[in-house]
């Protein structure tokens, strides 16, 4: 039996997740349906089968009970399929076929709306610009873009497919920028899946680690210069199947993700596991520029790189495909989402301070967990916290005691550079918000400085975005700031100021000590946190929140043995003066503080005696919200009528997020205003 042959934590995990399998697909189902909205595919360059999270959860559930059959249905998949592709590349390159892939010889979610017309193409007509879809670093205050996680950072995919036991090569030049790295998919793994920006995290490769071309520089290592010119490099990545830690025994070990050499292991294509349908998915490698220099624009001053295919044989070709789709979604431009300035709720008010995030879902799904929960809801956090850690391990086999790389902190889509902290956030009328902290030493780079310098962090940036809620436009950003652009004193502690244009203090000015950034149109954000570690040229090691001072178990809101002093207080943790401490208050408080430098240490705190952030009941609109439950519930009736099941998610989660931040009293008085209304808010899924 092959569940024998499993690693020992692995088959206990099994017996004890089917002994519980009928808990898990009665509440997975219906707890966590909104995550799945938010964390959807409309946006992403993939597309799956339209299954619900129950249906999903029980596919998983199966592949746990029969792990034997689980294996040997997806690598007979996974293999007929390469087989199936190379037969036909390899009669491509005897002249005996054309160079277009027949209607139907490739499976459905590969030959997708997003990722179609897939041809095969000689090495001397690749186009680097056919081949790479970027998403460009840019200005929140001129345009708006939908999940461009960080406006200072440039992000280019690569979207592939090829046979196992192949070779993705690139060259390309070094950018002029302050970080670069590559991240390709993990090889086929149907033990640790990928779903798009859901599973374990992509096999990096660092730009210090990459030797250039002989005779050339690479100028992200300390002491280069910077801007030198001869800067090219060549990569190689093997496209396998198996454990990604297992072939890439150095380069996925965290938390430094450091590795000799030019070449790591990835996925030729991808197996989608149970969240997915267990279908197979084209392959993906990103490279990320973070803070490209000022001069060399957002693809940091030099061409794109050329990416070529290599059967095992030594035959090089490229497979391109139709992607307008996908890449119009991922870089379209979005509306303005405008709000009425709101109150921070009481679950956001003074006592948080900020999630860790151990992969995009658990902190969706923790987050609403939360503010369902005692003392904020009505649910048992210890149940909830349950439900997350046991739902993401059996259907992505991730958490603390998952086998590697299932435990590691970072997941799919993520730098694995880069800790993330994140906490949300609104402003209400007249308002503004304020962070203190202290900064990290980074290297100086955005106006052309040369050469490299060692540093605390590699990078730093604060950005405040849309969360859930918002017409479908969440993630997008509204303001970011990056290190170099905060003001700092002597002892490098800032002041941030978020206000709207027309509540500006007047003294948050750079001459008294103090950043200030437009928060935007929309009341209520989430701020992200990007702290980044090169290990160990670029790091603060007492202080840096990787997963070495930040475990799972204890930094993880869902985790065992949850510390909430660690970053979930408003107050200095685990990362000691670094930590960015929140303060809430009106324009006169601040201004309050004179015309002069101001020091972190005399911003007033933030507490609930001053009732700034504790809304009351007589603060909400009733008949507003009694209004758009109306309107939300009519959309669910028409999305019922239609039998769409995004759009009944949809207008379900909308109803969801109206009802769950009302104070108990206004959920009362809604309640008498329209009889029977709480129990079908409870029905819904």
């Amino acid at each position: 039996m092959f569940l024998k042959r499993l690693p020992g934590r692995w088959f206990i995990f099994t017996l004890v997740i089917v002994c519980a399998c009928a808990f898990i697909v009665m509440t997975a189902g219906t707890c966590y349906a909104s995550e799945q909205e938010e964390l959807g595919t409309k946006w992403q360059y993939i597309v799956l089968p339209e299954l619900t999270n129950r249906e999903r959860t029980q596919l998983a559930v199966e592949a746990r009970r029969d792990p034997d059959r689980y294996l040997e249905e997806a690598k007979h998949k996974i293999h007929t399929f390469s087989e199936k592709i190379e037969k036909y590349i390899r009669s491509w390159l005897r002249g005996e076929t054309g160079p277009t892939f027949p209607k139907g010889f490739l499976p459905p979610y590969i030959d997708s709306e997003k990722t179609h017309s897939w041809k095969l193409v000689r090495p001397d007509e690749i186009d680097p610009q056919d081949q790479w879809y970027p998403m460009l670093a840019y200005d929140p205050k001129k345009e708006l873009h939908q999940f461009s996680p960080d406006p200072h950072v440039t992000y280019l995919k690569l979207i592939f497919l090829a046979p196992l036991g192949a070779k993705l090569l690139i060259e390309g030049d070094f950018p002029h920028a302050r970080f670069m790295d590559y991240q390709i998919l993990s090889p086929v793994d149907p033990l640790h899946p990928v779903t798009g920006q859901m599973g374990i995290c992509e096999v990096p490769i660092v730009d210090v680690d990459i030797e250039p071309d002989p005779g050339h520089v690479n100028p992200f290592r300390v002491g280069a210069d910077r801007e030198a010119k001869k800067r090219h490099y060549h990569l190689t990545f093997e496209l396998r199947e198996g454990n990604a830690v297992d072939l890439n025994p150095r380069a996925l070990k965290p938390p430094e993700f450091r590795g000799p050499g030019n070449s790591r292991v990835g996925g030729p294509f991808a197996f989608s596991g149970a969240w997915g349908g267990n279908v197979l998915l084209p392959s993906l490698l990103w490279l990320r520029y973070y803070a490209p220099d000022k001069a060399a624009g957002p693809l940091g001053g030099v061409p794109l790189p050329k990416a070529t295919l290599q059967l095992a044989s030594g035959e090089k070709f490229w497979i391109t495909c139709d992607k307008s789709l996908a890449v119009k979604r991922q870089s379209q431009l979005v509306p303005v989402q405008s709000t009425p300035p709101m109150e921070p709720y009481p679950f956001i008010g003074p006592s948080l301070g900020w999630f860790k995030m151990f992969g995009i879902m658990r902190l969706h799904m923790e987050a609403r967990a939360y503010y369902q929960s005692k003392p904020w809801g009505k649910k048992d956090p210890v149940k909830e916290k349950e439900k997350i850690r046991q739902l993401l391990r059996i259907v992505f086999n991730t958490g603390p005691d998952a086998s590697p790389p299932g435990n590691h902190e970072n997941s799919a889509t993520e730098c694995n550079y880069v800790s993330y902290l994140s906490r949300p956030m609104n402003l209400g009328e007249k308002k503004v918000i304020v962070l203190t902290g202290k900064l990290p030493k980074f290297p100086a780079t955005c106006n052309g400085e040369s050469p490299m310098t060692k540093g605390e962090i590699r990078y730093f940036s604060i950005t405040h975005q849309l969360g859930t809620g918002h017409g479908g436009y969440h993630g997008t950003p509204y303001g970011s700031l990056m290190d170099s652009e905060l003001v700092i004193n002597k002892d490098r502690e800032y002041i941030i100021v978020y206000s709207r244009e027309e509540d500006r203090p007047r003294n948050a000015k750079p001459e008294y000590g103090v950043t200030w950034q437009e928060w935007g149109a929309p009341a209520n954000q989430t701020f992200v946190v990007r702290w980044m570690s090169v290990r160990p040229e670029w790091h603060l090691p007492r202080y840096a929140p990787h997963e070495d001072n930040l475990p799972w178990e204890t930094a993880s809101w869902s985790g065992v043995a949850y510390d909430k002093s660690l970053v979930g207080e408003n107050r200095p943790g685990a990362l000691g003066p670094y930590h960015p401490v929140i303060h809430y208050m009106t324009r006169q408080q601040f201004e309050s503080l004179g015309n002069k430098r101001i020091r972190p240490r005399e911003v007033p705190e933030w507490t609930a005696s001053a009732g700034y952030g504790v809304p009351r009941h007589g603060e909400v609109d009733v008949e507003q919200k009694v209004s758009e439950l109306r309107q939300a519930f009519r959309d669910l009736r028409k999305a019922r009528l239609k039998r769409d099941r995004k759009e009944i998610a949809t207008s379900a989660a909308r109803i969801r997020d109206i009802w769950d931040v009302l104070p108990e009293e206004t959920r009362l008085e809604i309640e008498r205003k329209s009889p029977g209304i709480t129990e079908k808010i409870e029905r819904i899924p």
